[in-house]
């Protein structure tokens, strides 16, 4: 592991659910500006690991390091402040809520206004509406959702929804990125443009942690871990693992 250099470390994790050990001793990084992906059966413990590194679920087993500090007793909106921020396999959006709307929300954990400022619409909490609409409007245009701005979220389809749900965690500003099956229910052009996303993402400085079981969309991590019963079995890039003899047997079936 690249100590120095890594946003993200865990070392040793475990869990079980009712006996059940569904994670055993799983260690890996992410590097700052590092992608890496997670791939493996369902069931394999992905989705479980996701909800520790993000405080859905309580680390039982192993130590989880962000930025250097220690996370097992922050909380999720803690971590979501400290830049740690992640999308779910099923889009999570504010249904009554526009596109540009739901963009903005990812904005308010910058504010500095209290309440009453924002009640009486002072100078300064105008001021930060304005900077959080400037920051909406990039947003939506960068993840083309301009001439969906004002359509409700409840209105969109599975994949507008999933391409929603990326731009409101990206214009949170998040330092570390975690994508749970963000290619689910889009299309081959949307893929294509997730791709592109995620590889400017990282240009700008921002680290990714991807499960997917594309592919193809998996080609962007610089390492790839693929998790079979709860431990990781083989590591590499995307093309050293679907050669891997191992790995074809277990996930690939051939």
């Amino acid at each position: 592991m690249n100590v120095a250099g890594d946003i993200l470390r865990v070392e040793r994790v475990g869990h079980s659910f009712a006996g059940l050990n569904v994670l055993h001793s799983v260690s890996f990084a992410v590097g700052n500006s590092g992608i890496v992906g997670l791939i493996g059966p369902n069931g394999s413990g992905k989705t479980t690991l996701f909800n520790i590194i993000s405080g859905f679920l309580a680390t039982q087993q192993g130590t989880i390091t962000y930025c250097n500090e220690a996370l097992q007793k922050r909380s999720v909106q803690d971590r979501s402040n400290a830049g740690l921020v992640r999308t779910f396999q099923t889009p999570k959006v504010f249904e009554n809520m526009t596109v540009i709307e739901n963009i903005m929300v990812g904005c308010c954990k910058h504010t500095r206004t209290s309440i009453t400022q924002d009640l009486f619409r002072t100078p300064r909490a105008n001021r930060e509406l304005r900077t959080i609409r400037e920051q909406a409007d990039r947003i939506c245009a960068q993840f083309q959702l301009d001439s969906l701005r004002h359509e409700t979220a409840g209105k969109l389809t599975a994949g507008q929804r999933r391409v929603l749900e990326i731009a409101r965690a990206v214009v949170s500003e998040p330092k570390l990125l975690m994508l749970d099956e963000p290619s689910s229910g889009l299309n081959a052009d949307e893929i294509q443009n997730l791709r592109g996303w995620i590889t400017q993402l990282r240009s700008e400085g921002i680290a990714i942690l991807l499960v997917s079981h594309d592919m193809e969309l998996m080609s962007v991590a610089d390492v790839v871990h693929v998790l079979y019963f709860g431990e990781i079995i083989v590591s590499g890039t995307m093309t050293e693992i679907q050669k891997n003899a191992r790995v074809r047997e277990v996930y690939l079936g051939v």
